[in-house]
């Protein structure tokens, strides 16, 4: 496809989404099973991109960069999502000094009623494949330009932070979106990022299902040694205990990370350039962080293409708009 049309088309489709997802928050679906929530809006996510790929006649594969990769460099991705986790636990403790954590409930809800495996598929394997395959694959890779991957890097992760349609999740998604768009020119295949984030919401969803055991457990040691219940609810920090998370102690939190979110991006940026040296790609993303040369300015005029349009601007706004009114709303409930 001509590059004008590509953006043009991811455009619609991105504005199509939102407004599916969008309208589809108004069905009531809460007599539904737990796992229907999560495979709904997946469902709604992908059928539209399988739509659109039907309808442009485009190759799938090669449209979302599906390539081999190096195993050495499949294996350093590991090292590289706990690396930035500090940073994302940093920026989701100052945007939830601001907003509300909508997916909490959730979240509980699944490790309450399901089977471990069957929520580390709904909420780990499915989203990083249909996720990625939407956000990284057909919509960057629309937007994208060899001479300068950064609008492609940049407006597909906002595209991904907005479509979580919360001021939460917009944020921290927002980040890691441009964090795994720089993996993707990296690595040079769509497979890095989705093992990115099977890890990122696994190790979330693993965690999920421990605690309650581990809370248990530690229950279970101080019955032992003779505490009385009161004594144990202070240390546990629950019941008439437990003292509600406000704002300035999530701001504290947020402090507190600044430094290993610095230490962990650091390291992390010399593993994804072995990465990217690893898939002789190291050119690239050298070329990315560096300062142009005039010739590599004419070539990125010549090869530039805008990306903004029309109906991006009306897919922003609304999602953006929907995430205030669900914060008043929330805060309305609270």
């Amino acid at each position: 496809m001509e590059k004008k049309k590509m953006v043009l088309g991811a455009g619609i489709l991105f504005l199509a989404l939102v407004v599916i997802n969008i309208g589809a928050q108004f069905i009531d679906i809460s007599g539904l099973p737990i796992f229907m929530n999560i495979l709904l809006p997946q469902g709604l996510i992908i059928v539209p991109v399988i739509i659109y790929l039907v309808v442009t006649k485009q190759n799938f594969f090669e449209l979302i960069r599906f390539r081999k990769m190096n195993i050495w460099s499949v294996l350093l991705l590991i090292p590289v999502v706990y690396l930035l986790e500090p940073l994302l636990i940093c920026i989701n403790a100052f945007s939830m000094a601001f907003s509300t954590n909508v997916i909490a409930n959730t979240m509980q809800s699944i490790s309450d009623t399901m089977p471990y495996i069957v929520g580390l598929s709904l909420m780990a394997i499915l989203p990083a494949l249909v996720e990625e395959i939407t956000f990284r694959g057909v919509l960057l890779n629309s937007f994208h330009r060899d001479s300068n991957p950064w609008p492609a890097i940049i407006f597909s992760a906002i595209c991904f932070g907005c479509m979580h349609m919360n001021l939460n999740q917009i944020t921290y998604a927002l980040v890691l979106g441009i964090l795994m768009g720089i993996v993707l020119e990296a690595s040079g295949s769509i497979l890095s990022t989705m093992i990115i984030h099977f890890l990122y919401n696994g190790t979330s969803v693993t965690l999920l299902y421990l605690l309650p055991k581990m809370l248990n457990w530690s229950n279970q040691v101080l019955e032992e040694s003779g505490m009385s219940q009161q004594d144990m609810d202070a240390i546990m920090n629950v019941g008439d205990a437990a003292a509600a998370v406000d704002s300035t102690q999530m701001l504290l939190m947020g402090c507190v990370m600044l430094i290993p979110a610095v230490i962990g991006l650091g390291l992390a940026g010399v593993l994804i350039y072995l990465i990217a040296y690893l898939n002789h790609r190291h050119y690239i993303l050298k070329g990315m962080f560096t300062k142009k040369t005039s010739e590599q300015k004419e070539a990125m005029a010549a090869d530039k293409v805008r990306i903004m349009n029309v109906f991006l601007g009306i897919a922003f706004a609304l999602c953006l708009g929907f995430a205030i009114w669900l914060e008043i709303l929330q805060g309305m409930n609270a």
